[in-house]
């Protein structure tokens, strides 16, 4: 059976349809004429008056028998509807809109013979990235009649869940926030409750950083089985998970979050710490609205970092590293992501170890007047100076300073934002390139116009600690392991930015971490 959710049905996993002899109530669009005249007042009203008769006259010989949709995951869904009509019934459409972030109704031509009495079907297909629709997308549909006498009808609207069609779906609830989950194991249901703990405290911990408000639903699909995952990811993301594996996507326009809970030896539990971080990927899209392809990607991503609540992870060693050996990048250059994934793990916790200063070094109620300043201006930058009193570059050199490392020379026009930066490195003279053989030990006296770094104890990277809320308890993300730490998304692109935000880790590479840290 299709797996569906309506809006009147208390288990997920039906088919929607209606089969009964109901007639809908029909529109017709009744032009009301400005009066000129006080006089002509009365006679306007007797007009309305009639044409309403006449229009429930009219739907009274329109019958909908049946209509519904079935789910053909992962294909997409077929809209079907059965009618009869004393006019003609000339044209059908179906009207589809995913309850998100865009309010952008989309509809499909039902195919049938016009007549009296038709049936028909509409495909809407998720195929491919363009028509792609993620599981645990919430849809709200309706059909539209037309008659050969000039009338149109509506039924109305009934809301559906997409999910996998071959599983036996649940789901947990705090209200705005569900969780659908299908038995697997003896932990399935127990792992949902974490989950949904999870992206509850996740909430709670983030609005007051963001300013945001949940009023409408977000999902979080979790899946206990990786294949059962891969198989509802896009189809330029299972193209990826060949060689990658992801924990954890986000889909802001559709406020839903599809999460890895299966417990691989080869990669370990990550599905409290994803969750927390991709939920907040999600949140950070409502607090920034419509201006959200603006968020640059180290706000986006250490924010993200910053709810999952975990010190010592594996960005923050990174990062620790890069600062030792100031090959720290320069923070304009991190509008995206892109290189190799050690370059990006410590972007992740470059973004993160300056959201930390932000929060502390500054009022923490600007990085929510950040969020309001970005939906009225559409730029990044432009925001953050109206909020926080800096360039991005500036803010950079403050950051700089706070962790050891000295300020850039901001009178050197930076990089473009979209570059793909090499790994920043100590500075030599303007000489020294003309040469590529090592500088023998007498010529290195030649070199102190620039000092170079030394073995002194590296500079220490204390990110300043978050609000100290307690610890969640149960399922929350401190419950993760330590070694919970993911390699971000679509590392093939790592245009986090501009397609759904994504976390991806390399097995291979988490196990030769565990295998260096157990040495």
């Amino acid at each position: 059976m299709p797996l569906l959710r309506t809006a009147d049905e208390s288990q997920i996993g039906r088919s929607t349809y209606r089969d009964s002899e109901t007639k809908y109530t029909g529109t017709q669009n009744v032009k009301n004429t400005t009066a000129v005249m006080v006089a002509l007042v009365a006679a306007v009203g007797c007009i309305v008056a009639a044409i309403a008769a006449g229009q429930v006259t009219a739907q009274d010989a329109v019958t909908v028998n049946q209509q519904g949709v079935e789910n053909h995951f992962p294909d997409g869904l077929r809209f079907f509807i059965d009618a009869e009509s004393a006019s003609q019934i000339d044209e059908i459409r179906v009207y589809v809109r995913k309850l998100g972030q865009s309010s952008r109704t989309t509809y499909r031509a039902v195919e049938f013979e016009p007549g009296n009495a038709i049936s028909g079907e509409a495909l809407f297909q998720s195929k491919t990235s363009n028509e792609y629709i993620p599981t645990g997308t919430r849809l709200e549909y309706h059909f539209d009649i037309r008659t050969a006498d000039g009338s149109n009808f509506q039924t109305e609207p009934e809301t559906i869940v997409y999910l996998n069609t071959d599983l036996n779906w649940d789901s947990k609830s705090s209200g705005l926030i569900d969780v659908y989950y299908y038995e697997y194991d003896e932990l399935s249901e127990i792992r949902a409750e974490a989950v949904l703990q999870v992206a509850a405290e996740t909430y709670e911990f983030m609005r007051p950083i963001l300013g945001v408000e949940l009023r409408e639903p977000m999902s979080i699909v979790v899946y206990s089985d990786y294949d059962h995952m891969r198989e509802a990811l896009n189809p330029s993301s299972q193209v990826a998970a060949r060689h990658l594996r992801t924990l954890g996507k986000a889909f802001s326009n559709e406020r839903t979050l599809l999460v890895d809970g299966s417990r691989d030896a080869g990669v370990g539990d990550n599905t409290l710490t994803t969750t927390a971080h991709e939920f907040t990927h999600l949140l950070v899209a409502d607090a920034s609205g419509s201006a959200y392809s603006q968020v640059h990607a180290w706000l986006n991503e250490g924010l993200a970092v910053y709810s999952e609540r975990q010190p010592g992870n594996e960005y923050e060693r990174f990062m620790r590293n890069a600062i030792f050996n100031d090959r720290v990048p320069p923070l304009v250059g991190l509008r995206t992501f892109a290189g190799t994934p050690q370059e990006t793990l410590r972007a992740y916790g470059q973004g993160h170890a300056v959201v930390s200063y932000m929060l502390a070094a500054y009022d923490p109620v600007l990085m929510k007047e950040l969020f309001v300043n970005l939906r009225t201006t559409y730029n990044f930058g432009k925001a953050l100076s109206a909020s926080y009193g800096v360039t991005v570059p500036e803010l950079d050199n403050a950051w700089r300073e706070s962790v050891g490392l000295a300020p850039r020379d901001l009178s050197t026009p930076p990089p473009p934002p979209l570059q793909v930066l090499p790994t920043r490195r100590a500075q030599a003279p303007a000489e020294a390139p003309a040469s590529t053989e090592p500088a023998p030990a007498a010529a290195a006296p030649a070199a102190t116009a620039q000092p170079t770094p030394t073995a002194a104890p590296a500079p220490t990277y204390t990110p300043a600690p978050p609000p100290t809320p307690a610890a969640p308890a149960g399922g929350g993300c401190g419950a993760a392991p330590e070694q919970s730490g993911t390699v971000p998304a679509e590392l093939a692109s790592l245009m986090l930015l501009g397609a759904p935000v994504g976390l991806i880790a390399l097995a291979g590479f988490r196990r030769g971490r565990r295998r260096i840290d157990n040495d």
